[in-house]
């Protein structure tokens, strides 16, 4: 039975043949490392070995005697040859001459061999984050690497199974991510710890890389060069040792960084001085044919064709599509001949890659006038590299013929984003089941050649970022619509998993989704104190909640961590995050609510007011204890402003303004209801407070603030009762604000009989009425399922119809399935599978599948419906949005989601800013609604739009402001 012992004392060599390289040498002295770190053993490397009672046997296919050797040992390893970053991972007994026990890892190529020396790192413990999310190395006297055959595990402590056997070929070719945004935190954090963007910074990205099974890299650009500052080509060096594909973002052609331009140009440069293909075009092809000469050999992945400078139009904003389309096929053209004389010798081949991202879009299609892009024959071979809209969602997607054309797809996706509406760059703010449901979608249409991610400056995006690599990697496991349920505690298992329960696991997973929730339901850069309406529906408490509840958790975990000693890599991907977080929401919280209250004459803005000064010391306080975690290791990368963004960059950010309330010296009684910003005083002629809501609605509670207007405290008190009414206090004192809430006891009321109660709150010579009214109601008439108004509105989730129907799609089953954990109300419904379109007079192979949803309407009328999706785009270019409506069985209607003027990433497009900032579209319909049952039924029509709520309401009657809006109906069950 074939076992390795690692343990202080024994023997173990790492066997790596010369033929390996430099690459493959350095991974196994970063694997012989964590062997050390983790067990104590000390493994030796040597480039053959003989008379060896434990080895790890590290070859590729193809390279020296020893991979031949082995191939004719093992014939099973003859499955891996051809593949792309395969390895083969056996225990065995007697796998080489002179090797008594033996780990055989036999990779397809140069990736193969690393990713299966990493996996042994894997069982181990060992993380992608060891480095980067700091999780170190669990610590064993001994490990035992076992085969699972007449193993009894009972009977070993501290066993791995190994199980021998082939991996799996990645699901996408070329997977990487984009250090970009890189300034002031990551700019400033490699300058100080590494002395710039240097080769040695680069080992630890590439390290990152590589355990995440990645094999691509855009790197930094803003104020770095790549090829130079490695110092020189030390970076690519290492690259190309490595077997990383290094390539340039989607504005970079021809292996030229944006900064070298800057560093060339000029009047008596070769290269001309104008970045412009119009007035310049024979010094830019000068420029570009250096810059591929330059990389001849090496390991790149070459971008085509032209922006403008920084990021720009190409042509700027007023030419015309006809224009940029010949411009950029001569463009296109000229490289590609470059590209053949320089860079492609001797019949190698390099990748290219041509990105239709914001603009491009529209010189990729074209337009009435003018064929873009599309089928340009210089454009065969060459990868398209689609870009969603900066903010996640897919725009134009493949259509069925071409997902099979040569050169493929990829996709370019963003964790982090500098630009308009709003920039997203200081910690992460994406849920992984959004990218799940946007990039599953993305594989679905035939996007599986290329992936990359904007990771900003990659810290603080750990788990984001591990997901899309691992998704990347293994679309069969997470690809599924589960994936992202049962990742995150995979993933919390993995960083955590050696010194917590499964239940503190638990905890550290809500905690981690928690803050990215909130983070994402309104990016934290664009917050303000008037996103969260302090009063209506109690929307300011109800997320100063979660956020109180986030630190609470966040602290105890902290704590718990400290006590085991073991806090590090809790304090670096996710303490510091969550809290900041919390803490900076808080801050917006407060400050609304002092804004609110002050116009109520309460001194409690004042306290409020402290309280947001105390959440600004606070996040400086946070900044300053990561800027000095581990004697400064990530010291640069807090630096990111993320307080109320206003423009491109930070310029004219700014703190809330502070409201202060010159009080009364005398105590003064002021009463309002939590949920409205009316508020009531002691008057002449009394105004009372009208509390309806146990008449017009289904609620259960009510609660009203009784503030002290003025200096010193408020005695109030209540003398009235009521059987069918009761109190949470009968009296009590403040020297800010109490809550009082009130309890409807329906079963004390008599059916259908409205009652009203009418009391004072009390306070010295001060008093303020409030009437009650409340009814009864019989529900005995009313279907189950069908929502009840409450004060004559309804709030249905989309995953609360009463009926669904299934369709069919190209003659297969086609149907809306639940989503949990998504959106801006946490859940939704979207139709699979996703590459199906609907249009209304769909029939036979094609019929829309639907959802139905019940209502009650006491009178007949006319209502507004709002139907709350996803911020999709159309994935059709140049199509609408559209969902199908049908009222009680009449014809079906479009409801319209995004018009022909919608432009998905297109700064000029107001209404898809609006969608970016608000995280959803909110489209409106009037309907007639009878008396009686009433059925509401949706049709899909583009399956990329997620359904997430209905909201209805009599016309003319508007719901108060809020982002979340009115708390879900009451539905008859």
């Amino acid at each position: 039975m074939a076992e390795i012992i690692l343990s202080k004392g024994q023997q173990l060599t790492f066997i790596i043949p010369k033929e390996e390289g430099e690459g493959v040498r350095r991974v196994a002295k970063k694997v012989v490392e964590d062997v050390e770190k983790t067990t104590g053993l000390h493994p030796s490397m040597a480039l053959d070995g003989k008379n060896l009672n434990q080895a790890v046997i590290a070859v590729t296919a193809g390279n020296g005697k020893t991979a031949k050797l082995l191939e004719q040992r093992i014939p099973e390893l003859e499955k891996v040859k051809g593949k792309w970053e395969v390895y083969g991972f056996y225990l065995m007994e007697h796998p080489y001459p002179g090797v008594e026990q033996g780990l055989l890892i036999y990779g397809s190529d140069k990736l193969g061999t690393i990713y299966g020396l990493f996996h042994l790192s894997e069982l181990l413990g060992i993380t992608a984050c060891t480095f980067w999310g700091d999780t170190g190395h669990p610590v064993y006297e001994k490990l035992v690497l076992k085969t699972r055959e007449n193993t009894e595990k009972s009977q070993i402590d501290n066993c791995i199974f190994v199980e021998n056997g082939i991996s799996r070929e990645p699901s996408v070719k070329y997977r990487g991510f984009f250090i970009n945004d890189e300034w002031p935190c990551f700019g400033n954090w490699t300058c100080s710890h590494f002395k710039g963007f240097t080769a040695q910074m680069y080992d630890h990205v590439f390290e990152y890389l590589l355990r995440m099974k990645g094999n691509y890299l855009w790197p930094a650009m803003w104020t770095s060069s790549f090829l130079l500052d490695g110092p020189g080509m030390e970076s690519m060096k290492l690259a190309d040792a490595y077997g990383i594909y290094i390539g340039m973002s989607h504005h970079e052609p021809c292996m030229r960084s944006s900064e070298e331009w800057d560093l060339v140009k000029g009047k008596d440069s070769p290269y001309g001085e104008d970045w412009s293909y119009l007035t310049n075009k024979e010094g830019l092809l000068k420029y570009w044919e250096d810059g591929l000469k330059r990389c001849c050999g090496h390991q790149v992945f070459p971008t085509i064709g032209m922006r403008g400078e920084r990021d720009s139009k190409m042509l700027g904003e007023d030419a015309q599509i006809e224009e940029n389309v010949r411009v950029l096929k001569d463009i296109i053209t000229q490289q590609r001949r470059l590209i053949r004389e320089n860079l492609e010798q001797e019949g190698q081949t390099y990748p290219l890659l041509f990105a239709v991202y914001k603009e491009v879009e529209d010189y990729y299609f074209g337009d009435s006038k003018t064929a873009g892009l599309r089928d340009f024959q210089e454009l065969d071979g060459v990868t398209l590299m689609l870009c969603e809209d900066n903010f996640g969602n897919m725009r134009a997607l493949p259509r069925k013929e071409e997902r099979c054309r040569n050169g493929g797809f990829g996709m370019y996706f963003h964790l982090d984003y500098h630009g308009g509406p709003c920039s997203y760059e200081w910690v992460a703010s994406t849920p992984v089941t959004k990218i799940w449901e946007q990039m599953s979608m993305a594989y679905e249409y035939g996007i599986q050649d290329v992936w990359i991610v904007n990771a900003g400056d990659v810290k603080f995006q750990e788990y984001p970022l591990n997901f899309f690599m691992d998704m990347a990697y293994d679309f069969e496991t997470w690809g599924k619509k589960e994936a992202a349920y049962h990742y995150v505690r995979k993933w919390t298992r993995e960083q955590f998993g050696t010194y917590t329960t499964k239940e503190e696991q638990d905890k550290i997973a809500w905690i981690l989704e928690e803050y990215i929730r909130l983070n994402h339901l309104r990016r934290p850069e664009s917050c303000n104190d008037k996103v969260y309406h302090p009063a209506h529906f109690e929307e300011g408490r109800k997320m100063l909640l979660r956020c109180k509840k986030l630190e609470q958790e966040n602290e105890a975990m902290l704590a718990l961590l400290k006590e085991r000693g073991r806090e590090e890599a809790y304090f670096s991907m996710i303490y510091y995050a969550a809290a900041a977080s919390a803490n900076l929401l808080k801050m917006h919280l407060y400050a609304g609510m002092n804004h609110h209250f002050a116009i109520q004459g309460k001194a409690v803005a004042n306290e409020m007011g402290d309280k947001m000064e105390e959440c600004i010391a606070r996040d400086e306080q946070l900044s300053e204890k990561m800027r000095r975690f581990k004697d400064g290791k990530w010291a640069g990368m807090e630096s990111a402003c993320h307080i109320g963004f206003t423009n491109w960059n930070s310029e004219d950010w700014r703190y809330p303004l502070k409201y202060v309330v010159r009080l009364p010296k005398q105590p003064r009684l002021v009463v309002s209801r939590a949920d409205e910003e009316a508020y009531y005083t002691n008057q002449y002629f009394p105004i009372p407070i009208l509390v309806d809501d146990f008449s017009t609605s289904q609620r259960k509670k009510i609660t009203l603030e009784i503030a002290n207007g003025g200096q010193g405290v408020v005695k109030w008190s209540v003398d009235e009762s009521c059987p069918w009414l009761s109190f949470s206090a009968m009296q009590g004192e403040t020297k800010f604000q109490d809550r009082l809430t009130l309890t409807v006891h329906r079963e004390l009321l008599p059916l259908e009989e409205e009652q009203e109660f009418c009391f004072y709150i009390r306070a010295g010579e001060e008093s303020v009425p409030v009437q009650v009214r409340a009814k009864r109601r019989d529900f005995s008439m009313i279907p189950s399922g069908c929502f009840l108004p409450q004060k004559g509105r309804y709030v249905i989730p989309a995953v609360e119809y009463i009926e669904k129907t299934e369709g069919f799609y190209e003659g297969k089953k086609a149907a809306y399935e639940r989503l949990e954990d998504y959106g801006k109300y946490e859940t939704g419904m979207k139709v699979f599978p996703v590459t199906s379109a609907f249009v209304k007079e769909d029939t036979g192979e094609n019929q829309a599948p639907s959802l139905t949803y019940s209502l009650w309407v006491e009178e007949e009328g006319r209502y507004e419906l709002q139907l709350h999706t996803s911020p999709a785009n159309p994935l059709v270019y140049g199509e609408m949005l559209t969902v199908g409506l049908s009222c009680n069985q009449e014809a079906v209607t479009e409801l319209i989601i995004t018009d022909e003027s919608y432009k998905g990433g297109d700064n000029a497009c107001a209404t898809w800013e609006h969608a970016m900032l608000i995280q959803e579209h909110i489209s409106t319909k009037k309907i007639t609604l009878k008396k009686g049952e009433n059925r509401i039924t949706l049709y899909p029509r583009e399956a990329g739009l997620v359904l997430e709520r209905l909201v209805l309401h009599p016309a003319g009657e508007p719901i108060e402001v809020s982002y979340l809006g009115p708390d879900i109906g009451f539905k008859k069950e």
